[in-house]
This record gives structure tokens, C-alpha cells and sequence, in this order.
């Protein structure tokens, strides 16, 4: 990373202002959804709206199924983009004003009860929607501009700033809650993670895209007709034997989000503490991701994403076997603790493998099947645990149930190469 940055280095200006931008992005993006975070205060807030449990289940999915869904249909005209910057900023900004509008409505409307529930459930999904038009080509500048030494450093770098700012969105939930309960409280949560979406549209105002991000790129095959594209992904994507594998991985691989649809429900419950303190879990799910994403960063730049993917698996036995037995509030901070560490580990792990399996020419396809199906897994997953949930009325089953896919994952991970150590 550091001969990348050197001021001697070719590109040097340009990769460093890149790259710090790529991290002011995410960071201020990433630790604006921190007030409303979906693996603990979403899944209360709507529980406390009269939820049904798979609703609550599929609360912290939402938004990455919602970005996911959009990008292979959009996959072919983000291949003929020269420049991807106007596209990602124009959609980027309409993907976050959902927040500041549902903000707005729930401050300004007294007796909005009826439909509360619809509004906040929606917003993840349509700022999602909107999103997941500008996310392959975000995720292609990206790639660009972030050269592929130092892609899991960025990738840590954000999730850093985002557990920094996590800590202060922690502190600001619990007051919030405390002293305005109810839909002025939520108002409130919604238009402070407006404001720090929007810095993180500005940040990448000054990321520029220069002529030489082009010329390692390979030429691109000839535009198809969109219904002859189409039918031609199932044998793009098996062409690729390990793109299949990995797909399967992260389907047995979110045990983590099973997990979180229940966590604050449960802990609250079996500690009798009131709602504000969920604040608490978020200030040490943002402490263990600090920590998670330092180790990520440092195995992901030595070693590549295998590795910290499956150290990521490791966690996730680990909490499930500690909540399981515990039943203290302290406890259940150390679980967001875990939480926290494991769950970014997982995060850059995955960006970081799933960007250098994918073979450059038909990166942006690939990357938008991949993201298809991770739709799927994110959603039948959840569901799947809220049935276990709504059937057995017993956390500990659905605790079982990750525990059992993490072990699956980690077989199959085990089958996938290292890219990096295959190319060299």
C-alpha cells in the first residue's frame, strides 16, 4: 500500500485522492445507517409497530436485497459506460433522499400510526431500489480507482470510520429514545442518517476519473440485444466454477443475519431493559467493528479474502454458542461486541474475494449475478429464520440453525482457491 501511495509513485495524486475519498464515502454513508441500524434497532423499532416476525426477520436484509435486485438488469449499459461518475452520483444522490423524506413526513404529520409501519419498512427498500441502478457502476469505479493491492485496506478503512461514527450514532440513539419516544424519535433517527448520507455523496464529488484507469482494462464483447443477453448469463456465470461455490457460501454464510433479527428482541426480553438501550448494543457492535476491520484490513492485504471470509465463519460459531447460554445485559454487549468483529470481517472478506474471482472483461455482469443471488440467500435465509422463530417462539433454535449453516460455509469456502496465490 505504501509504494501504491508514495508521492514518486506513477498515478500517486490520483490513487491517494481516490482512495481517501473511497473511504470518506463509505465511512459517512455506512455510519449514517448506524442510526438506524438493521441488525439492532430496526428489528426493535418494528416489533415495537406491531411487526409480524418475518417482517422483523427480514428488517436488516432489506437494503442489501433491495441494492442487489436492480443490478443485473442494469449490468449492460453500465458495460458500455466510459465514465462511470455522473451515473453514480446522479442516482446516488436520489437513493438517499428516501431518508430525509420519511424524516420530514413522521416530524411534521401528528397522526401518521395508520401507515407508520409501511413507511418505515419501505424506505430501506426504496432508497435500495434506487441504489442498486447506481451500485455496479459504483462498485466498477471503484475497482478502477482503488488499485487491488491495498482494496481490502479501503474496504477496512471504511468500515473503521463507520464503527468510529457508530459509536457517536449509539450514544445519539439512546438519548433519543429516552427523551422522544415513539415516531418523533424515530423522525429524528431518520433525518440524522440523511445528513450523513449526504456528506458521503459529497465526498465523492473531488474522486476523479482519469484516462489510465482504462488502459488495463481488456476490450469488452460487442453490446447484445438485451433478451440475447440475458440468456446468455446462466453460461457466463457456470463458466465460472467458483463464482458457483462462493454463491453457496454466502447463502450458508449469513448466519450472522438470523442471528440479528432476534438478538435485541431476545436480550431486551430476557433483561427487562427498555428500548433506548439498544443504543448500547450499537456503540459495541461499532467497537467490535474497529477492531474486525484492522484484522480484515491487514489479513485481506497479506492474504486475500478466503482467509478472512473464513475466520468470519469462526465468529459466527462463536457468538452463537455465546448467546445461547447467556442471558446477562453485559453479555449481550460482548455478543455485539462479537457481532460487530465478525460481521465486517465477513464484509470485506466477501468484496474483496467475490472482486478478484471475477475476471475483469466481464467483471460488472459478473459482479450483478453474484448480487442476484445474493438476493435470494439474503432474503430466503431471514425468512427461514423467522419461520423457526414464529413456529418454535425459541431464539435458541434459530442460534442452532446459523451455527449449523456457518459450518456448512466454511466446507465450502474451503473448496474455492485464493485468487491471488492462483495468479501467482
Amino acid at each position: 500500500m505504501t509504494e501504491l501511495l508514495h508521492p514518486h509513485h506513477r498515478n500517486a495524486h490520483h490513487v491517494r485522492r481516490n482512495f481517501i475519498c473511497h473511504v470518506l464515502e463509505g465511512g459517512f454513508y455506512m455510519g449514517g445507517t448506524a442510526f438506524l441500524a438493521p441488525e439492532s434497532v430496526l428489528p426493535k423499532m418494528v416489533q415495537s409497530l406491531g411487526g409480524m416476525p418475518w417482517v422483523i426477520a427480514i428488517m436488516p436484509v432489506l437494503l442489501p436485497a433491495a441494492f442487489a435486485s436492480m443490478g443485473l438488469f442494469i449490468a449492460p449499459l453500465v458495460e458500455r459506460l466510459h465514465r462511470f461518475k455522473p451515473w453514480v452520483l446522479g442516482f446516488g444522490l436520489l437513493q438517499r433522499l428516501p431518508y430525509l423524506v420519511t424524516g420530514l413526513i413522521l416530524l411534521l404529520n401528528k397522526n401518521p400510526d395508520g401507515w407508520l409501519l409501511p413507511l418505515v419498512v419501505l424506505t430501506p427498500v426504496v432508497s435500495g431500489l434506487i441504489g442498486g441502478v447506481g451500485v455496479v457502476a459504483w462498485m466498477e469505479m471503484v475497482t478502477r480507482m482503488v488499485p487491488e493491492k491495498v482494496r481490502a485496506a479501503g474496504w477496512s478503512a471504511r468500515y473503521i470510520m463507520q464503527a468510529v461514527l457508530g459509536v457517536g450514532a449509539g450514544v445519539v440513539i439512546h438519548r433519543v429514545l429516552t427523551h422522544l419516544p415513539g415516531r418523533e424519535g424515530y423522525a429524528w433517527l431518520h433525518l440524522s442518517a440523511f445528513a450523513l448520507l449526504f456528506l458521503s455523496w459529497l465526498a465523492q464529488l473531488p474522486m476523479k476519473e482519469h484516462p489510465e484507469h482504462h488502459l488495463h482494462v481488456p476490450p469488452r464483447p460487442a453490446p447484445l440485444p438485451y433478451g440475447e443477453y440475458l440468456r446468455s448469463l446462466p453460461a457466463l456465470f457456470l463458466s465460472q466454477k467458483h463464482l458457483t461455490r462462493l454463491v453457496l457460501a454466502r447463502f450458508f454464510g449469513t448466519g450472522f443475519l438470523m442471528l440479528v433479527s432476534f438478538l435485541t428482541i431476545h436480550a431486551l426480553h430476557v433483561t427487562g431493559r427498555p428500548e433506548a438501550d439498544e443504543g448500547h448494543f450499537v456503540t459495541w457492535q461499532a467497537v467490535g467493528t474497529v477492531l474486525g476491520s484492522l484484522l480484515a484490513g491487514y489479513v485481506g492485504y497479506r492474504s486475500g479474502g478466503k482467509m478472512v471470509l473464513l475466520a468470519s465463519r469462526f465468529v459466527c460459531l462463536g457468538l452463537c454458542a455465546w448467546v445461547f447460554f447467556n442471558e446477562t445485559f453485559a453479555g449481550f454487549a460482548v455478543a455485539y461486541f462479537i457481532l460487530g468483529f465478525g460481521l465486517f470481517l465477513d464484509r470485506v472478506g466477501d468484496l474483496t474475494l467475490a472482486a478478484e474471482l471475477c475476471p475483469p472483461a466481464r467483471r460488472s455482469t459478473l459482479q450483478a449475478i453474484l448480487g442476484f443471488c445474493n438476493v435470494f440467500s439474503l432474503l430466503l435465509s431471514s425468512l427461514t429464520a423467522g419461520q423457526v422463530y414464529r413456529l418454535t417462539e425459541s431464539f435458541h433454535a434459530v442460534a442452532l440453525m446459523a451455527a449449523c449453516c456457518a459450518v456448512i460455509s466454511m466446507l465450502l469456502l474451503a473448496t474455492i482457491p485464493e485468487p491471488r496465490q492462483a495468479r501467482a
